[in-house]
């Protein structure tokens, strides 16, 4: 399998509702891409996730009882990702899952994202930070060809 882009990232409270483009060009015909995404941790940690979900509450004048604040656990660390292929929109993977695999061919595509017309081009996958609440999330990525063998989720 040849690796086209391979990244690795450290999310903070500060990239919380950010966007990072990776731009790439394929010039040679290729079978299809497998884009490899991972991050965590998914669930913020307890006593974290407590005092913001505290802190919402009390600014929006309401009572953060236990009860209040509990209703709102677990708390989610939350990273999507969307794809670009010249210009055109091919689709959004908006899954909580940390641990995810999106195929790309000009026949088939995983859900929520359209087959694009030709692998060649150029590409622009976004990472959507929606929610980074942690202290620290760790993210990683690795586009890739697929392989022959590769199944299409």
């Amino acid at each position: 399998m040849q690796t086209i882009l391979q990244k690795q990232f450290v999310f903070t409270p500060q990239d919380d509702k950010t966007t990072i483009p990776l731009q790439f060009s394929l010039a040679d015909p290729i079978q299809g891409l497998r884009i490899a995404f991972q991050y965590g941790p998914q669930n913020v940690e307890p006593i974290r996730a407590q005092a913001l979900i505290t802190a919402e509450l009390q600014q929006a004048g309401l009572h953060a009882t236990p009860a209040a604040v509990a209703a709102y656990l677990p708390l989610q660390n939350l990273v999507t990702i969307s794809v670009v292929k010249d210009g055109q929109y091919l689709g959004n993977h908006h899954y909580k899952a940390t641990d995810q695999i999106i195929t790309l061919t000009t026949t088939a595509a995983s859900l929520g994202f359209a087959p694009p017309r030709q692998l060649t081009g150029d590409w622009q996958i976004n990472l959507h930070q929606h929610c980074i609440a942690s202290e620290q999330v760790r993210a990683a990525i690795t586009i890739s060809e697929l392989e022959a063998n590769d199944a299409l989720l």
